[in-house]
Parts: structure tokens; C-alpha cells; sequence
């Protein structure tokens, strides 16, 4: 019996917080995770809630280290403000920012700003928020300039990290590696002014509590997804979003998808679908604007899956796409041919560019990788389409003072519910990180200095280390898998129907409220990986009832009982945010000059089809 309970036979040291039958046991879980909760004793409990020792105390707190975050500290700095940076990895090396090299930045003196516009609208089903895309026009060329300076172009983008790492530094900004941030401290009127978190790697020390204050607190957390293997976001978990959502914030962008591939040569192999991006050196950049319809991040594979066509298309570029054949001329497509007239032309006329114009690499550097494979990132949202909701363009959070995000951490709907081609993702996160700096100095400058409240901070940090305390419960990696077994199927996350979401609901919010409490953490890892799992169960929940939310189809979010775009109604954001009873979700309107004309027919509105959605046009009487 005791050797079934998962203990060490007697005489035997653990290597880990679990004994040997428990690994053994996890190592096989994926098999019958739904039928049989894996129950685990903590072979090495903590015999005390650790005491953290002293603070980081800085004027502004920034979450993260990728483009966001490295562009917000440094501007920060400039602001006049002592900064503390602290990453869940490593500085520049943590999230997706090591893999991001496309660029698309807009030179006013050769690309038309409507043609940009009007692209984007059709690409994004007119979702987007215009507000930020302006910025994006406004600001990008600036963006790339300041790469330029840093010395980023001369570099391959895994190198950046020391270009940043370097930055910050020579500024005086204090970093901070390999801690977990777990909440956000408020005082008693609700203003942020610092967060907790804990130092997982205990190899040389116990893992402990590790305190900030601030005056303000940006989170450039990045976004997340639910470790599926074959895509380079393993270490994002919806952080941000759970930090956010716990101080009151309201939370947006949960409905729609990221939908990039792996490849069916090594689909668990999270680096070789992207050598070009450890490769490439110097500023790689998509050249013109963006596709009205093609190129972009869509549901298009998913659904034909779903209708019975398995749509073996290879790949393996930076787009995806496919090898060339050898020996076969390529015809380049239209859209490639018109973006070739703009070379020589504006900042296009520099000699040290990798251009690309919508079409595999010309030197032919596309890796076989067989066919392309979807659930590569599946929990992920779009590229600055989830996240905290902000109703102006400072980066607040609605309701929060005192909080800020930029990046893949705000839901800024910069691109909408679908992400329309590559190059807007790391530039964005720039352009946003800088802006939140800029909102959040004149916020500190202003705003009186707040107490932190030592009861509820205690009682934050025992919460936090109650699965380091308790002696038995069930195992993080039990819970994880059941969490992919639960989301991640192609009937729940992309093609939706409110039987199915609500069945899935169902169980995700067992795991929340049945299991979670009860989770076991042998080490400062374990328990890092127990926070992971409830961040993305909370985010589990958020793409639920989001998707139950809005009744219609678009962008990335597809109903199959309601397989039409519905602008009467659901020309709007979804926003959520957490109430006395549960998630609370509303709609927040756009303004009507961001609607597509009256005088258009629905099917130049939206040239995408879904399946059964003519039949529901001609039922309701739109042309």
C-alpha cells in the first residue's frame, strides 16, 4: 500500500519531490489522464512557508523582457524613473521575442495609408482597432531606426539578447532572472504598488518568496499557450492575463486563435520549423502592404479538417511555404510581383536589407519539413489581440490603477481577431512598450505613495507555497495534460459548438475549484509548473465562456450554430473581468467610422466562407 501511495521504500533517497513509482506514473499519464487522477505524495514538503527577504523597490515595475519590455524600462529610464525588470527566464531570451526577425514598417513616402487601412480591414473582417493601428503608422519607421542605433540589424535575432541585455544595463535598470511573478500587491484603495513572486530554481538555494514595490507596475508578460509541443512558447502560461485578472482588470481578445503550424517531419520539435529565424541576419523586412485576403493567420485548415478535407499542404518556410520543386520555375504571385516595384524606393533603397515579398526565401533556404501540422500554439490568442483591456490608448488597465501593459500582455486588437501577415507582432510590442512607459511615469509623477498591505501579503505567500506544504494531492503534470486532453482537440478550441464548450467548461471548472487546491510540489520547479497550470485553467475558462459569448462567426472564432458575421450585434470587443460570483462578461461597442459601408454587400464585407453560412444569409434576408 505504501509503495502504491507513491512512497520511497525505505533506505531509498528521492532524487526529486516525487518518489520514483511518481515519475514513473507521470511518465505515462497522457493515457489515461481523464480516466484516473494522478495522486502523488510530496516525497519533500517544505516543513515552513519561506520568509522572504528584503525588497525591490523602484518607481516602475516591468514584467518581461521581450520587445515590450526592454522598450518600456529603457523609456521608463528616460522618464526620470528607477526601474526593476524582472523576467521568468532569462533577460531577452524568454518568450517569443528571440524568434521575431520580420518587421513591416510603414514609409509614409512610398505606401498609401489607405490602401493599408482598407487591406487591413478586409484581412481582419473589420475587427481591428484602427486607434492602434494609426499609432503602428505613426510610429514604426521610428521603431526601426532605434533597432538600427542599438546595433539589432547587424545581429541574427537570437543575438538581440545581449544588444538588450547590454541596454539595460548601461541604464541602470535593475534585473531581475528566473522569478515568477505570482500577484500584484494593491493598497486599500485598489492602486497597484508592487507584486510577489518566488525563485523556482532552488539547485543552489531554497526556492523563496521575492518582493517588489513600486509605484507602478507595466506587464509585458507576453501571452501564452498550453506547452502543445512544435512552436517556441513553452515558457508563456497567461501570466499577465492571471495577474491581471486577480487585481480587478478587465481582460479581452479570449474568443479568437493563433493558428500557426508545426510540421509533420518532427512536430514536436519546437526549433526546426523556425532555423530561418535563427539564421537570418539583419533586418528582415516584408515588403508592401498587407494582403486584403491571403496571408494571414486563419481558421481555413481547421475547417476544411473538420468538413472531411484533410488538406495536406507541405511547408516549412517562414510563412509556411512549401520547399521549391527542384528544377520547376516558381510563378511568383501578383501580389509579389506588384511589392518587387517598391525596391529602391524610400528606406526600401538601403542596400543592408533581407527583403521579402510574400513568397519563400529566393535563395531556396526552405528546410523539408513535410506537411504542415495544426496545434502548434493552441491556447494562444492573436498576435496583440488578447490580454488587459484598455479603453484609451495609455496601456491602463480599465479600473486598476497603477497597473500597465504592452505587448502580447495587452489586448489592443492591433490586428484583430485574426493576425493578417507577418511583421507587425515585435514592432507593436515596441511601439506599446514605450507607451506604457510614457503613461506610467506621468502616473507616478502624480499619484500620492501607497502602503503595502503586510496581512494580505502574508497571506499571498502562504498561498503561494501551500503546494511546497502540502504532503499529497495531485501532481501539475497531471493537471496540465488534462488541461491539453480537455482544450486543445479541434472540435473545442476552433470549431465551436456551445454543447461542446459547454461540456469542456464543465470539466475546466472542476479543475479549478476540485483539483487546483490540492495540487503537490515537491520543488521550486514543480511548483512554478503548478502556478502554470492554474494560469492557463483561469485562461481555459476565459476562451470558454468568450466563445460562448459572441454568437456569430469571424476572424478566428468559429460557431458552427451561428456561421455568419453578425455586425448588427456583435460589432464589438468582448471583455471580461472577474466578479463576486464568477467571470463577468460584456460588450464594448466600436465607433461606427470603424464599420464597414452600409452600401457594401455582405460578401465584399467578407470574402471568407464558412461552411452553412449562405444558407443562414438567405434565412435572415442578407445580401
Amino acid at each position: 500500500m505504501d509503495e502504491e501511495r507513491g512512497e520511497t521504500p525505505e533506505g531509498e533517497a528521492p532524487s526529486s519531490g516525487y518518489s520514483r513509482r511518481d515519475l514513473g506514473r507521470i511518465a505515462g499519464l497522457s493515457a489515461v489522464a481523464l480516466a484516473a487522477p494522478l495522486i502523488v505524495t510530496n516525497q519533500s514538503p517544505s516543513t515552513r512557508v519561506p520568509r522572504p527577504s528584503g525588497w525591490h523597490a523602484s518607481d516602475i515595475l516591468v514584467i518581461g523582457s521581450g520587445f515590450a519590455g526592454v522598450f518600456a524600462a529603457l523609456e521608463a529610464v528616460r522618464q526620470g524613473m528607477s526601474v526593476t525588470l524582472v523576467d521568468k527566464g532569462t533577460v531577452g531570451w524568454s518568450g517569443l521575442s528571440p524568434w521575431a526577425s520580420d518587421s513591416r514598417p510603414f514609409d509614409p513616402s512610398i505606401y498609401n495609408r489607405k490602401e493599408w487601412i482598407d487591406n487591413l480591414a478586409i484581412n481582419t473582417e473589420w475587427l481591428f482597432n484602427r486607434g492602434w493601428m494609426d499609432i503602428f503608422l505613426d510610429e514604426s519607421m521610428e521603431i526601426f531606426d532605434i533597432l538600427e542605433r542599438w546595433g539589432c540589424h547587424a545581429v541574427r535575432p537570437f543575438e538581440r539578447s545581449t544588444v538588450f541585455r547590454g541596454l539595460l544595463e548601461d541604464a541602470g535598470v535593475a534585473l531581475v532572472e528566473r522569478v515568477m511573478v505570482t500577484s500584484l500587491l494593491q493598497d486599500d484603495t485598489g492602486r497597484v504598488n508592487g507584486a510577489l513572486g518566488f525563485t523556482y530554481d532552488d539547485s543552489h538555494a531554497p526556492c523563496a518568496p521575492v518582493r517588489f514595490a513600486a509605484r507602478a507596475v507595466i506587464s509585458c508578460a507576453g501571452a501564452g499557450a498550453y506547452k502543445s509541443p512544435g512552436f517556441p512558447n513553452w515558457g508563456q502560461t497567461f501570466d499577465g492575463d492571471a495577474l491581471a485578472y486577480h487585481a480587478g482588470a478587465w481582460i479581452t481578445g479570449k474568443e479568437f486563435h493563433d493558428t500557426h503550424p508545426t510540421f509533420s517531419k518532427d512536430p514536436a520539435a519546437s526549433y526546426d520549423g523556425w532555423r530561418w529565424a535563427q539564421t537570418v541576419k539583419g533586418a528582415y523586412v516584408m515588403v508592401g502592404p498587407p494582403e486584403p485576403l491571403m496571408g494571414g493567420l486563419t481558421l481555413g485548415n481547421a475547417v476544411n479538417v473538420s468538413q472531411g478535407r484533410l488538406m495536406r499542404v507541405p511547408g516549412g518556410g517562414p510563412g509556411g511555404e512549401p520547399p521549391p520543386e527542384p528544377g520547376v520555375p516558381r510563378k511568383p504571385s501578383p501580389h509579389e510581383i506588384a511589392n518587387r516595384n517598391y525596391v529602391g524606393k524610400g528606406f526600401l533603397a538601403r542596400s543592408d536589407l533581407t527583403l521579402d515579398f510574400g513568397g519563400p526565401p529566393e535563395d531556396g533556404s526552405v528546410p523539408e519539413q513535410g506537411f504542415r501540422v495544426g496545434g502548434a500554439t493552441a491556447g494562444m490568442g492573436v498576435h496583440k489581440g488578447e490580454g488587459v483591456y484598455c479603453s484609451d490608448y495609455s496601456c491602463g488597465a480599465e479600473g486598476v490603477p497603477g497597473l500597465y501593459a504592452a505587448g502580447d500582455a495587452l489586448g489592443s486588437m492591433l490586428c484583430g481577431p485574426l493576425y493578417p501577415g507577418r511583421g507587425f507582432a515585435s514592432f507593436g510590442s515596441a511601439i506599446q512598450g514605450r507607451r506604457a512607459a510614457r503613461s506610467a511615469a506621468d502616473y507616478v509623477r502624480k499619484a500620492p505613495a501607497s502602503r503595502v498591505d503586510r496581512a494580505a501579503l502574508d497571506r499571498k505567500i502562504e498561498a503561494l507555497f501551500a503546494p511546497r506544504v502540502r504532503k499529497e494531492g495531485f501532481s501539475p503534470a497531471w493537471v496540465t495534460q488534462v488541461l491539453r486532453n480537455t482544450m486543445t482537440p479541434l472540435h473545442i478550441l476552433y470549431i465551436k459548438d456551445p454543447r461542446r464548450l459547454d461540456g469542456a467548461l464543465a470539466s475546466i471548472e472542476y479543475l479549478r475549484s476540485r483539483v487546483v487546491p490540492h495540487m503537490v510540489a515537491g520543488d521550486g520547479h514543480q511548483l512554478r509548473v503548478a502556478i502554470e497550470a492554474e494560469n492557463m485553467l483561469l485562461n481555459a475558462e476565459m476562451k470558454l465562456r468568450a466563445g460562448l459569448f459572441r454568437t456569430e462567426s469571424r476572424g478566428t472564432h468559429f460557431r458552427e450554430d451561428y456561421p455568419f458575421r453578425d455586425d448588427a450585434n456583435w460589432f464589438c470587443f468582448v471583455v471580461m473581468r472577474k466578479g463576486e460570483q464568477g467571470m463577468v462578461l460584456e460588450k464594448r461597442p466600436l465607433p461606427d467610422a470603424w464599420r464597414p459601408p452600409a452600401a457594401m454587400a455582405y460578401r465584399e464585407r467578407y470574402p471568407r466562407v464558412w461552411p452553412g453560412e449562405d444558407v443562414q444569409l438567405q434565412a435572415r434576408g442578407i445580401a
